[in-house]
């Protein structure tokens, strides 16, 4: 009687399981939240980016870079320091944040890196000093932020919640308490000497943070209305 089940059969059984196995690992580690904005139209996409590299811009060796639809449509390498470049090939995902590009130090890249290739990058404005400043911060878990916009860095153990001066400052028991004071109106800051974040400052707002939308419900008729902040 011919053999049913060749070893050559178990294999590809065996390849189409195993290709099963790392599709689902990869969708189920990426988080991806779609909404409605209210007008009908879907709300910002915000996906997880484990974020390796947080570092200011001095030059591009390409003046042609540039980032559209998502992707770089060409080379280029960007110099971080005297000692230091950082590559990034034609195609790769990202987003250009900081129209300053030309202008030295004048942006930093906030990068996903798969050792020392740039799977994902944004190029983002310098903040004051060595500082870099980001979106809102969403959660704080096992010394991970999660930001608003989907980023992920470590931050300090305390945060220095800068709310003001004098009579004027805004205190709050824990960072339960001032998130939900500021919801997501307040700025991250990550500190390029101690590659962390190390602060937050209330109610402001990057450019480029998610936009915010609150539904407020009307008791005397019963209808919501819905507000978006860009």
């Amino acid at each position: 009687m011919r053999q049913i089940f060749s070893v050559r059969f178990f294999a590809a059984v065996g390849a189409v399981v195993a290709l099963f196995f790392v599709l689902t690992t990869i969708f189920a580690t990426r988080q991806v939240i779609e909404g409605d904005d209210g007008d009908g139209d879907a709300a910002e996409t915000v996906e997880l980016h484990r974020i390796d590299l947080v570092e200011q811009v001095f030059s591009s060796r390409n003046e042609n870079f540039r980032v559209r639809n998502g992707v770089a449509r060409a080379p280029t390498t960007l110099v971080i320091d005297g000692t230091r470049q950082l590559r990034i090939v034609r195609d790769t995902p990202g987003v250009d944040l900081c129209p300053r590009l030309g202008e030295i130090g004048a942006c930093a890249i906030v990068a996903d890196l798969l050792g020392e290739g740039v799977v994902w990058f944004a190029l983002v404005p310098m903040g004051p000093g060595r500082t870099v400043e980001l979106p809102a911060i969403d959660t704080l878990e096992d010394g991970l932020a999660t930001l608003v916009n989907g980023w992920q860095l470590p931050y300090a153990p305390v945060l220095d919640r800068r709310c003001g001066v004098g009579d004027d400052a805004e205190t709050f028991d824990s960072y339960r308490a001032f998130r939900e004071v500021m919801g997501d109106r307040f700025v991250s800051v990550y500190d390029l000497d101690e590659h962390r974040l190390t602060a937050v400052i209330c109610r402001r707002r990057v450019p480029y943070a998610p936009r915010i939308t609150t539904t407020t419900t009307t008791t005397t008729s019963g209808a919501s209305t819905t507000t978006t902040t860009p």
